[in-house]
């Protein structure tokens, strides 16, 4: 995931805030010769392989703010194109989702309690999950839900023999993720 460093970071902030360790970030992003010394406005890649519901804020991109984009529009709020770039609109659509929610603060921010309250499934399971389908589920969707694809999800469900067909209750296998 890229990262705009923001005035008042450190990269040892940033670990923290992505679960991750300052000697990730710097293995990722060569361009750091002295991790002591960041700038306002510079881009930086966070390894994100562990974080499936990372912290996301207005100027984020990649794959993370693309999936909470497609939450954002399972849940009928509209943040524009599905383009992995965190702008005004998807930030827009965010707080319009908190605002909705008793329990969350409207931030714009996505945090882990925002992922959770959109359906997203934010711990990493090492092993198969059983899930039961519900009303306006979709592999699609599903496969959002727990940041895994369609592909994997048939490859051990051979009962499903028409992807596009689930029936409310059914029961099916989602794979580690």
């Amino acid at each position: 995931m890229n990262y705009i460093v923001q005035a008042g970071d450190t990269l040892f902030a940033i670990a923290q805030t992505y679960n991750t360790s300052v000697e990730a970030i710097l293995a990722i992003n060569p361009q750091i010769t002295n991790p002591d010394l960041i700038y306002p406005g510079q881009i930086i890649i966070i390894p994100t392989s562990n974080i499936k519901c990372p912290l996301l804020r207005r100027g984020d991109r990649g794959s993370a703010v693309s999936r909470l984009q497609k939450l954002l529009m399972f849940a009928r709020f509209n943040p524009g194109p599905i383009d992995s770039i965190f702008g005004q609109r998807t930030e827009a659509a965010l707080i319009a989702f908190q605002g909705s929610q008793r329990e969350l603060e409207r931030t714009g921010i996505a945090d882990e309690e925002t992922w959770v309250a959109l359906g997203a499934e934010c711990e990493p399971r090492p092993e198969v999950t059983t899930y039961i389908v519900r009303p306006g589920d979709s592999l699609y969707i599903i496969a959002t839900r727990f940041d895994v694809t369609i592909e994997s999800i048939l490859a051990i469900n051979p009962q499903i023999t028409n992807p596009n067909v689930l029936s409310i209750g059914q029961v099916i296998d989602i794979p580690p993720g």
